[in-house]
């Protein structure tokens, strides 16, 4: 869709700083080599501009996000009007509540200016966290804080 393909240098550029998203993320530094390297295979870079909607609160969670650049807001509505919980930049991971826990997406996520983020589909981070029993023990433990933290 009026894309070009990336030059061999590009590629490369953009494979080392997945990597290094991924490696140093709070989610997935905890899996082997082996998976660190799967997970980085089954992601792909997707693109929003500023004010775009990443994830809309209720909505069901297919997609778990690391942002590379660019800065997020995460809202949530409540019945006195929206609420900013937090804003994000490079490094972070959004949508993984919803992912690992199949609830509906507990927040709205929107791009602050334009972002370019590493996408991962559900059935491949399930995939590889059936691989990895402790590291799904450690996502979960996480997402439960998380969870609290917001309560």
């Amino acid at each position: 869709m009026g894309g070009r393909a990336l030059r061999p240098e590009e590629q490369a550029a953009l494979v080392e700083e997945m990597t290094a998203i991924v490696e140093h993320s709070h989610l997935f530094k905890s899996l082997d080599a082996e998976l660190r390297g799967e997970l980085l295979e089954s992601g792909y870079v997707t693109s929003y501009e500023a004010g775009d909607v990443v994830f809309q609160q209720g909505d069901p969670g297919e997609l778990l996000i690391l942002v590379m650049r660019g800065r997020v807001r995460v809202e949530t509505a409540t019945p006195g009007g929206t609420v900013q919980l937090a804003e994000l930049g490079s490094g972070a991971c959004v949508g993984e509540v919803s992912v690992l826990t199949g609830a509906p997406r507990t927040a709205t996520v929107v791009a602050i200016d334009a972002v370019d983020a590493v996408a991962f589909a559900k059935h491949r981070i399930e995939r590889i966290l059936d691989r990895s029993p402790k590291v799904r023990k450690i996502l979960e433990s996480l997402v439960d804080l998380r969870a609290r933290d917001h309560d």
